[in-house]
């Protein structure tokens, strides 16, 4: 779901405060009439000992899962399903720790402790277990799978939520993922989707409990919430987008997710409270205006509201000239009004590449083309280059410049002499270079910007080290060419 870089923002306290004021209707139902049975399926293979933050990720799940037991709302059927804690390498190690059943928090606490980290990590078959277990139920039930890895044994959890689905099984599925850092979750994501639930990212113990809190807060498959269709797609092909939904004009995220490129995940749906939302698409591997922003957008109560963000490109085309001809340039494009650089490259002196084409997503943005040929490295902007999907925008500029060429001799000889070339009213020296003594660089050519230059030659290896300053002006498409000849 989240990359490294994508981390939850925000604290559990604010989260649970606010997911307690959104459902607060819910939350009451349940502990009165205990219209919900809750199974938790937990991972215990052998990955879970690897360590956050210097504690063992099973320990912190035994901490944090014993913990929730004891906020669990009273009246509330639990059951528990782990697996990979009795054996090494077999994807057959599934146990049902506690069958369904009334909330007994000290016996399901010890259960839970005795929990050993093994072996592989059988996602699917765990899910299987667990939805053979609701079908005899004639109660609404909410599963939640905590996973710090992808399934192992070959098997597809998304498919089997799917088929579970399909066949009627009355649940709700949320998926927590634990210090699962860079990995491909697209899996649990699916799964969570297709479980009518929601995918949570918790990198350590605080956001491992404020997940499992927001996944017993989150509504009910007998609610009938609302929900949100977030849909990310460029040249009508779906794209791999992060989306991000928070209360609108709030910072925390009540729910977030990717959407891949699948159709199982793409659009990615979210179902939430009825309410006011604002919604971050960004999208993954696209240059150029890669975030959109849906402001205040509203959800009803059991409708589903759509979003759809458009990241077609379109096609930047910057030609560059020096007088009149071809000419080598750098191109930076920046998001419009930022130093961000989304895009870039050169135009060389080449009509397969100048102009240069570049594409990015629909947008508006700052192009910055600086000259590789004049000294003085001079750059045109462009701000507010708006680019349309599907269109071609063009750009194009013309440098002019003219030719300085300095030589330096004593008695028919060449010189090795340094040569300082300054803007004649600044004094702000913007070439230089040395002569040497072979005729490739005897005379030292400089392109210069049309203006008027002082031009300063001081001899090396020549007795007294003689110098001498230049006045010279610069005319474009000319050639000035002076030799400074030492006594």
């Amino acid at each position: 779901m989240q990359t490294t870089t994508q981390r939850r923002a925000k604290t559990v306290g604010a989260v649970v405060g606010f997911l307690a004021a959104m459902f607060a209707g819910t939350a009451s139902v349940r502990a009165a009439g205990a219209t919900s049975d809750l199974l938790l399926v937990l991972d215990a293979s052998g990955s879970m000992w690897g360590q956050v933050a210097g504690e063992a990720k099973i320990v912190i799940a035994r901490r944090v899962m014993k913990d929730l037991a004891g906020r669990i709302p009273a009246g509330t059927e639990v059951g528990l399903i782990a697996y990979g804690h009795r054996r090494e390498g077999d994807c057959d190690d599934i146990e049902s720790i506690v069958p369904i059943g009334p909330l007994d928090a000290s016996a399901l606490g010890a259960k839970i402790d005795a929990l050993n980290a093994k072996g592989k990590t059988p996602i699917t078959k765990a899910v299987g277990g667990a939805i053979d277990a609701l079908k005899t139920r004639d109660r609404v039930s909410t599963v939640i799978l905590v996973s710090d890895g992808i399934e192992t044994c070959g098997g597809d959890p998304c498919a089997a939520v799917r088929a579970a689905k399909t066949a009627e099984v009355e649940f709700v599925m949320h998926v927590v993922g634990f210090d699962m850092g860079d990995a491909d979750v697209s899996q649990l994501e699916c799964a969570a989707q297709a479980g009518g639930g929601l995918y949570f990212d918790a990198q350590n113990a605080e956001e491992l409990a404020g997940a499992l809190d927001d996944a017993i807060q989150a509504p009910t498959a007998d609610e009938t919430p609302a929900r949100l269709s977030v849909k990310a797609i460029a040249a009508d092909a779906p794209i791999d987008a992060v989306v991000v939904v928070t209360p609108a004009g709030a910072s925390e995220r009540v729910a977030q997710g990717r959407t891949y490129t699948g159709a199982e995940t793409n659009p990615r749906i979210f179902p939430l409270a009825v309410g006011t939302y604002d919604v971050s698409i960004k999208a993954v591997r696209l240059k150029g205006e890669a975030e959109q922003r849906f402001a205040a957008v509203e959800v009803s109560d059991g409708t589903t509201t759509e979003v759809v963000a458009d990241f077609s490109a379109g096609t930047l085309a910057v030609g560059v000239t020096r007088n009149g001809a071809l000419s080598d340039a750098t191109v930076n494009v920046y998001r419009a009004g930022t130093k961000e650089q989304v895009a870039g490259g050169r135009t060389y002196r080449a009509s397969t590449s100048n102009p240069r084409i570049l594409e990015l997503t629909a947008g508006t943005y700052d192009v910055r083309v600086g000259s590789v040929e004049i000294k003085s490295a001079p750059v045109a902007e462009f701000p507010g280059v708006t680019i349309t999907g599907g269109e071609r925008t063009d750009l194009t500029h013309e440098y002019t410049s003219g030719t300085l060429k300095v030589g330096a001799m004593q008695a028919g000889a060449l010189v090795d002499a340094v040569v300082a070339v300054r803007q004649a009213d600044s004094g702000t020296q913007i070439a230089g270079g040395r002569t040497y003594t072979a005729d490739t660089t005897n005379p030292k050519a400089f392109e210069l910007i049309p203006g008027t230059y002082s031009v300063r030659v001081a001899a090396l290896k020549v007795e007294g080290s003689p110098e001498e300053t230049l006045e010279v002006t610069i005319v474009a498409g000319e050639t000035v060419e002076r030799t400074v000849t030492f006594p």
